[in-house]
C-alpha cells in the first residue's frame, strides 16, 4: 500500500485487509498517525494497493474511497467493515 504526498515523496505501508477499500482506510489511518508522513486528506491522492498472492495492483483516489465509505448498504460484513473504518478515521458511522 503506498501513496505519493504533495511533495512527491512516496510512502508505503504493509497491512492485512480483506478488501481493497479496507486496505485504503487502514492505510489512511496509519499515514495520519505517522509523524514522518505529511498526509493532506484531499481527495486527489492516488493510493496503490498491491496484494501478495496472486500479485495484483489496484489504484484509486481518496475521493473514490470516500464515496465507497459513504455508500449505504452491502452485506453485513461490508457494513461492519465500513463502520470500523469510519471509527478509525474519526467519522460517525
Amino acid at each position: 500500500m503506498s501513496f505519493r504526498d504533495s511533495e512527491g515523496i512516496e510512502h508505503a505501508v504493509e497491512l492485512d485487509a480483506g478488501t481493497l477499500y479496507e486496505a485504503v482506510g487502514l492505510a489512511i489511518d496509519r499515514f495520519c498517525r505517522c509523524e514522518h508522513v505529511k498526509y493532506d486528506p484531499k481527495g486527489l491522492h492516488e493510493f496503490i494497493v498491491e496484494s501478495r498472492e496472486p500479485s495484483t495492483q489496484h489504484r484509486l483516489t481518496r475521493n473514490m474511497f470516500d464515496a465507497w465509505l459513504q455508500r449505504p448498504g452491502g452485506t453485513p460484513a461490508d457494513v461492519a467493515r465500513k463502520n470500523r473504518l469510519k471509527g478509525l478515521l474519526g467519522e460517525v458511522a
